[in-house]
């Protein structure tokens, strides 16, 4: 856990409350804040000459949005996120306080037992949160532009971690900490 953006994220959701730790540049209270963010890093990420920052740009808005779709009047205490980059190591950070992967999933599916399994379930199935809205697609696509571009991603909720290197098809495992609510790092 070497990266700062990943360090200060974990710092975060793992504190007791996250009121007063992050600075303004890095936390997005409303989706307002974060489509207007995301929208000026598209614009430069589209000047430097960055070829797949459509794509990328993309991932980014899926996991942010689904933090505020998902976490809407169910947050720990902030409602949020904490949104940062680092455009030398072309890294990127999403990170929320909200109810998890399992919590949300589990709303539709009552039989899911575990977070590993609520992110097998997430990024492999077409299954929303959202019930009965016929959604469910967004971590399928993140995945697989993922996959494709060649990118890593470190995706961590609960003690579950989905993890893409560079080529590699998607893995899940456990983690050694307990996440409350979703970490996303991107690092291309």
């Amino acid at each position: 856990m070497e990266n700062r953006l990943l360090k200060r994220a974990f710092e975060w959701v793992g504190r007791d409350t996250g009121e007063d730790f992050l600075q303004e540049e890095e936390y997005c209270s409303t989706r307002d804040m974060f489509q207007a963010r995301l929208q000026s890093l598209s614009l430069r990420l589209g000047q430097s000459g960055f070829k797949e920052y459509t794509l990328f740009i993309a991932v980014i808005g899926e996991i942010g949005n689904n933090a505020f779709d998902h976490n809407l009047g169910k947050w720990r205490d902030v409602s949020g996120i904490y949104f940062d980059l680092d455009l030398i190591e072309k890294a990127v950070i999403i990170a929320d306080r909200g109810q998890g992967v399992r919590t949300t999933l589990t709303q539709v599916d009552p039989t899911l037992m575990s977070d590993l399994a609520a992110l097998e379930m997430a990024f492999t199935r077409r299954i929303s949160g959202r019930s009965p809205e016929q959604r469910g697609n967004g971590l399928k696509f993140v995945k697989s532009v993922t996959e494709k571009q060649k990118w890593n991603l470190d995706f961590f909720s609960g003690i579950g971690k989905a993890s893409i290197e560079k080529g590699n098809a998607i893995q899940f495992g456990e983690f050694e900490r307990d996440v409350k609510g979703t970490i996303a790092f991107i690092h291309i």
